[in-house]
């Protein structure tokens, strides 16, 4: 049953992991917003904040030279920053998912985001969930600059967000991958190794038991 339920987590964490990856999010459009924390879900795989949008959301002056983490800097961080537009989706309000809380506090971030805090975050919406924001950057009521990325962008779309669009945009279609056929997506491959991984704990579990009665 324990090696059932460890298996379950598994799957649970990875489908987690894979709905909030960079390359489900528009990281070739950055956007600006800022507004007031509403409700907070602390917690792995990621943080969820609840932000009340203050609209319109307008750029801050010097956005652009405002001081950012070291590491981010070398991820690209500036650039974002020069990119960025205000947020213009309809929404009053929008969900920031940040990094996992491990990083959040290694960042320097220890602290977790309290309801009624205003937030200022420049990061990327959803592909198909427009009130689902990733910051790249969080910026603190106190003035603290936390990182949220430690990986390089992903350069497009991933091939299944890309197939969704007209015949006529296949400069976004993305390389082949697979052998052609509905499910060679890696979902399926991911989900079906955590599987496996759980139907491997329970048989070495069960083995080392017969081995322990047999002493």
């Amino acid at each position: 049953m324990k090696s059932m339920i460890v298996g379950g987590a598994a799957v649970h964490l990875l489908l987690g992991t894979l709905h909030h990856g960079w390359e489900d999010f528009r990281t070739e459009r950055p956007l600006y917003v800022s507004g007031t924390v509403t409700e907070v879900r602390w917690g792995n795989p990621h943080p969820e904040v609840r932000l009340r949008v203050a609209a319109p959301v307008r750029l801050p002056s010097g956005l652009a030279r405002r001081s950012i983490p070291p590491e981010l800097e070398e991820l690209g961080g500036r650039d974002v920053l020069r990119r960025a537009q205000p947020f213009d989706g309809r929404d009053a309000e929008v969900v920031l998912v940040l990094a996992p809380v491990e990083r959040l506090t290694a960042w320097g971030m220890p602290d977790e985001v309290e309801e009624g805090e205003r937030l200022e975050a420049v990061g990327y919406v959803h592909r198909e969930h427009a009130d689902e924001i990733r910051p790249e950057l969080l910026v603190r009521q106190d003035g603290r600059a936390i990182r949220q990325r430690s990986v390089p962008l992903p350069e497009g779309p991933p091939p299944a967000a890309a197939s969704s669009g007209s015949a006529t945009e296949p400069a976004e279609a993305g390389p082949a991958t697979g052998s052609g056929n509905a499910g060679s997506g890696p979902l399926p491959w991911l989900v079906g190794g955590a599987l496996l991984v759980g139907g491997a704990t329970v048989v070495a579990v069960r083995a080392g038991r017969k081995g322990g009665n047999g002493r």
